[in-house]
């Protein structure tokens, strides 16, 4: 089907590529699209629509709908008609199942319409109730367009460039190219957009040209991504010059999808762009200039054009295409005439590609002359050039289609029909926007293109109301379907890391991300670490924490108000545990308290809450007009937590304070040095062993750990990860804020409500928490036992209903039973109440409610 060399072809027949398709070695020359490759050599069946799996095939090739779309080297619904050969490329179709030229499922376009209307997934699996999640699965596994690969096929990160221009123009057709030449004639900085690939390289005096690159949309303030492949450029413009021009409708009638039926613009591109013709024998349904004009460019080439058809002047006729064996056209029903063909061009003409436009805020009219969409009024900075406008648009008569098959397919994307959207009028469903989610006609890949016009005819003579007062629906970005990987662009991932991070790393730490922290998770046995600290002692870098300085006169009454205990009773030299909480009652974090003198205080918070905290200090104490000053020294302070039966051992050794239980007792604060750099030393238990909590100039950190790493290496001292951190708090039942909380978590539930002191006056979330303890929380927070190890997250439920969930467990490595902590109702918050979890794949599992902590109740090791 290729065709001798022709003047203007884009291909250069001295470079031949290769890629493979299905296994199969495909031929083609630089320059060739994969579709124009895989036309030229006889594949006419590209794909398989989305719930008939009907064949389809090449209808546009302009990138406009999805009959093309196929998984090029691993990355799926690439349209392949716009995708340039580069060699070596490995395709494959996107069948569900089988092949492309035998799928199974076609069986569902032969027997099954009257069973999958347009909405048919919302009526079934209602009865009985228990069969709809076995529906779903089976509905999900034979839908879809192409399946996302692995971790081993991701891309290369999109590259996101910022940019400011004075103007953008989107569109590289004449009345672009015109209008950029204008505005660089006016001595103005200009950028020209254009999707299509054979623009890559055109030169416009005095502009930049990106192409392929798509618009993606026009948002506030004039922004406008534009994909470029292997970059995003964020484009902000002073003006915008949109200049997308029209695109081709097909028309409607039986059969109207099936591969041989295309439109003049594909016509065009074969011949024109790849020199491959499209057919042998072409009938042409004419109602516009463009398909007389690609009959004409058929007849030039060798084609036979058999008849051209008249639609235009409100001609009504009866159109079917009927397929052969292999479900390819090859001949058409014209008023009950039977012409033999293997190339149906058929048009309705052609509607401004007003997208861009109704996006940036412009208005849209319908034409009652011309029977399409076009542009009203403009926006500021928008300007709108060309066919776009609808002044060039061919004079289009909306009457002369015929839709009286069942097969009449308004929206190829979605296999709507003009019979489903008679039947969503007939429920109801005769807004547009209604229709469009009902029926979900323009909702696939191709976004309204070659379906909207259409849409919105039918309904409009459905209902009755009329084109223009039935209108459009709303425009959103972004214009062509965009891989998410491109518009978040390359992962900028805000990490914090400690000043120990690279001590860990040469340690063999492996890393976990806990919220902004790259941190230790294990430093290859994590069950090892555990046993050290309830054996001998271990070593954690807590340097993560959030550290603030609160000092001046009003300090104590600023912490009492702003903590649900009390603050005011803390004396100097101790430390107490706390929660922040938002007017609304709900946790926001936790930490602790330490009074360092009369009117000064650090206060701790967890590693991801130190920005939050500290700016809703900042305004809590704006707000109350206190004096106080508060001061962030987060990154000023590195930490360390030493932990296990000997760790007091350990301490002494690079200290002289007093670290004896008399010295330093449980909950104490003392001043010194460690290794000869000054340091607080803070008493605490959070992992269930005597602990010490140090804090010392970051600048020491190595230092630091590294002499207490050598004081302890008698005892074998361990450093500490996460994993060791979150099963040895469990044991103690102590919660992780973001763990076992979410945004709407409550003390109250939490079971941590002991520590509101309701008598002490105002503070922070105090009327809603009171609110809510008059109502009484509906769940709370439990320990429990159980024999399976249920993941994080795991539903508890009752019957048949989720009433709760998991929120930590783990296999305790003293008791070795499976541990947890869980939400659940009320009425089940005590002490050997039993409930069940869903496990997964129909499996329950049982367990008990453990309301003390699980390891060393009383509390006696943290206090030796």
């Amino acid at each position: 089907m290729r065709l001798p060399p022709r003047d203007g072809e884009q291909i250069d027949r001295s470079r031949r590529r290769t890629f493979t398709f299905d296994g199969r070695q495909v031929d083609a020359y630089a320059g060739d699209t994969i579709g124009s490759a895989l036309y030229a050599d006889g594949r006419r069946i590209f794909s398989r629509s989305f719930k008939y799996h009907r064949p389809r095939g090449l209808t546009c090739a302009t990138g406009s709908c999805a009959n093309c779309l196929m998984e090029v080297d691993g990355r799926p619904s690439v349209r392949v008609c716009t995708r340039p050969v580069e060699g070596g490329e490995v395709v494959r179709s996107q069948p569900l199942t089988g092949s492309l030229d035998r799928d199974p499922l076609r069986v569902i376009d032969r027997v099954g319409g009257p069973f999958t209307p347009a909405g048919f997934y919302y009526r079934m699996g209602i009865r009985p109730k228990a069969a709809w999640p076995y529906i779903e699965r089976m509905l999900r596994r034979m839908t879809g367009l192409g399946r996302a690969g692995g971790k081993d096929d991701r891309r290369p990160p999109t590259e996101v460039e910022h940019r400011q221009v004075e103007v953008l123009v989107v569109g590289a057709g004449r009345a672009g190219r015109e209008a950029a030449v204008r505005h660089v004639a006016e001595g103005r900085e200009v950028v020209v957009v254009d999707e299509r690939a054979e623009y890559a390289g055109l030169q416009v005096k005095g502009a930049e040209v990106l192409a392929p690159a798509t618009a993606l949309g026009i948002y506030e303030g004039n922004l406008v991504p534009v994909d470029a492949g292997d970059v995003l450029h964020r484009i902000r413009a002073e003006r915008i010059v949109v200049a997308t021009g029209t695109i081709d409708q097909p028309l409607l009638f039986d059969g109207n999808d099936l591969p041989g039926v295309m439109t003049p613009s594909a016509v065009k591109r074969l011949i024109g762009l790849w020199s491959v013709r499209p057919g042998t024998r072409a009938v042409v349904l004419a109602a516009d200039d463009a398909a007389q004009e690609a009959a004409d460019l058929l007849r030039e080439v060798g084609a036979e054009v058999a008849e051209v058809v008249d639609m235009t002047g409100g001609a009504r006729h009866a159109v079917r295409a009927l397929a052969g064996r292999r479900g390819v056209v090859h001949a058409i029903q014209v008023d009950g005439r039977r012409i033999a063909c293997d190339l149906v061009v058929a048009s309705a003409g052609g509607q401004p590609a007003y997208s861009l436009l109704a996006q940036a805020g412009c208005t849209i009219r319908y034409d009652e002359a011309r029977g399409i969409f076009v542009p009203d009024r403009l926006a500021d900075g928008i300007e709108a050039v060309g066919s776009v406008t609808g002044q060039d648009a061919s004079v289009v008569a909306p009457g002369t289609v015929t839709d009286a098959g069942k097969r009449a397919f308004v929206c190829s994307c979605e296999d709507v029909t003009v019979k489903d959207l008679r039947r969503a009028v007939g429920e109801g469903f005769d807004d547009i926007e209604i229709a469009k989610r009902y029926t979900t006609v323009t909702m696939g890949p191709c976004q309204g293109r070659l379906c909207h016009l259409h849409s919105v005819r039918v309904l409009a003579r459905e209902t009755g109301v009329g084109e223009a007062s039935l209108g459009t629906t709303t425009a959103r970005p972004p214009w062509r379907p965009t891989p998410l990987g491109t518009i978040g662009g390359r992962r900028m991932n805000p990490g914090k890391r400690t000043t120990l991070h690279d001590h860990h790393k040469r340690s063999g730490a492996q890393f976990v991300w806990t919220g902004i922290w790259r941190r230790p998770d294990h430093y290859g046995d994590a069950a090892a670490e555990i046993r050290a600290v309830h054996e001998r002692v271990g070593l954690m870098d807590v340097g993560t924490l959030g550290k603030l300085l609160v000092r001046g006169p009003d300090a104590l009454e600023f912490l009492d108000g702003v903590f649900p205990n009390r603050i005011a009773t803390l004396k100097v030299h101790r430390v107490r545990y706390g929660v922040f909480n938002t007017e609304s009652g709900r946790i926001v974090d936790d930490g602790t308290v330490v009074r360092l003198a009369e009117d000064e205080y650090l206060v701790t918070t967890s590693s991801g809450g130190v920005d939050q905290v500290y700016e809703a200090m900042l305004l809590w104490s704006a707000e109350r007009g206190l004096d106080v000053e508060i001061v962030n020294v987060s990154g000023a302070l590195a930490a360390v937590a030493l932990s296990g039966p000997l760790a007091r051992d350990v301490l002494r050794r690079v200290t002289d304070l007093d670290v004896t239980n008399e010295g330093l007792e449980y909950l104490g604060v003392r001043q010194g040095t460690i290794a000869g750099v000054p340091a607080l030393v803070m008493r605490i238990g959070f992992l269930g062993e005597l602990g010490f909590e140090i804090h010392f100039p970051s600048i020491a950190a190595e230092h630091v750990w590294d002499a207490i790493m050598a004081a302890g290496a008698e005892h074998d001292i361990v450093p500490l990860g996460v994993e060791a951190l979150k099963a040895l708090r469990l044991e103690k039942g102590h919660i992780i804020v973001g763990i076992d909380t979410d945004s709407e978590s409550t003390m109250l539930e939490s079971g941590i409500a002991r520590m509101i002191a309701w008598d002490k006056g105002d503070f922070v979330g105090r009327d809603a928490l009171a609110r809510m303890n008059e109502r009484g929380a509906d769940r709370q927070l439990v320990g429990f036992v159980a024999e399976e190890l249920p993941r994080e997250g795991t539903a508890v439920i009752s019957g048949k209903e989720p009433v709760g969930r998991v929120t930590s467990a783990r296999r305790s490595a003293v008791s070795g039973r499976v541990i947890g902590l869980a939400y659940v109702p009320a009425s089940l918050a005590a002490d050997g109440a039993e409930f069940e979890m869903d496990l997964g794949e129909g499996r329950r599992g049982r367990a008990s409610v453990h309301l003390a902590p699980f390891y060393d109740p009383d509390g006696e090791r943290m206090r030796v």
